[in-house]
This record gives structure tokens, sequence and C-alpha cells, in this order.
């Protein structure tokens, strides 16, 4: 249920961010992001570079609410609702893909990882704000990277102010620990 309430407000932000109709559609776009704090990596990772139960039961809950999404925007004539969709195609075709870029994770346990895949993926989060913050790419392809997973409150230091929706997904623990992933998407966006 927090799952999908999650995603429902994600989209609810995103399709008001991307949009901006308060500004007739001139101003610039803003990519959202949404953060989720988690009690196990095995549930996110599986073995061998497969996927946990909750990331398989997050893929199938996201597909189906961008399947609705592309229903409703399929007859738009607006340009930045054309747009949208596209982005949503391209949501969705990277959810099919092997390496897929829509989501990922970062926890205390990747760092020294061997796993190239990993490392790459916690520099990304980490390190390429730029990038997380970007629709597209230099070549014009679509970053539809906007769903992170943490087991506690990523790394001092770490913000994004891009974070509209924070779903904990873990026990609770102490009340420095609850602000601090609160924290991270309390402030303004870029």
């Amino acid at each position: 249920e927090i799952i999908s309430q999650a995603i429902d407000r994600h989209f609810e932000a995103e399709e008001r961010n991307f949009m901006r109709t308060e500004s007739d559609g001139k101003a610039p776009r803003v990519k959202t992001l949404s953060l989720f704090f988690i009690d196990s990596i095995a549930s996110f990772r599986g073995p061998d570079h497969t996927k946990g139960w909750l990331a398989q039961h997050f893929e199938d809950m996201l597909r189906q609410k961008i399947n609705s999404l592309i229903a409703k925007y399929k007859l738009t004539v607006e340009d930045r609702e054309k747009e949208y969709l596209d982005f949503l195609r391209a949501t969705l075709r990277d959810l099919k893909k092997d390496k897929q870029e829509v989501y990922a994770g970062y926890f205390s346990e990747d760092r020294g990882s061997g796993d190239e895949a990993i490392q790459a993926e916690v520099n990304d989060i980490l390190k390429n704000k730029e990038r997380l913050l970007s629709f597209k790419d230099k070549d014009g392809n679509w970053i539809t990277r906007r769903f992170l997973f943490s087991k506690w409150t990523l790394r001092e230091g770490w913000d994004n102010p891009n974070v509209f929706v924070i779903a904990k997904l873990r026990t609770s623990g102490s009340e420095i620990s609850k602000i601090q992933e609160v924290g991270r998407g309390l402030r303004l966006p870029v």
C-alpha cells in the first residue's frame, strides 16, 4: 500500500513539475525524484544480479501506473504533454531492458564492492547530481532514473532538492535517523 501511494504521489508531483501549467508551460521542467528507505538489501537485489522481491513488486506497480498514464496522454495535443508522453514511453522501454535505468539503489554495503554494475549505480547516485536532475543526455536520449532506494540515510552530505516523495518501508530507527531521512526531501527544488 505504501509503495502504491508513493508511486501515485510521485507521478502527481512529476506531472505538475514537468507541465508547469501555472506558467503556461514556459517555465523549465523540474525533474522529480522519489526516495525509498528499505530494511533489506536482499529484497532489492537478489543473488547473481537478479531483482529482489521488493524490486520486482515495485516494477510491476510502476509499469501498471505508467501504462495508465500513457493511456491518459495518448490523444494529447499540447507540446509539453506530448513530450511527457514520450518520457513515459522511454521509461517503460527502460524498465524492459536488462540494465534498467529507471531506479537504482545505494547501500552502505556497496562501498568497496567489486561489482562494476553496482559501483556504476552508486557513483551515479552519489557523484552525478547533474545527470540525476537532467531529463536528457547530451545525445538527446531520455534519462529516466528517478526512483532511489537506500537502507539508511544515504551518505553524510548527500542531499537532493528534487526529492519530492519519501517512502519509509523500513522499521523506525532513532529520532535522529527519522529526521535525517525526512530531511532528504525538505529542500527547495533546483
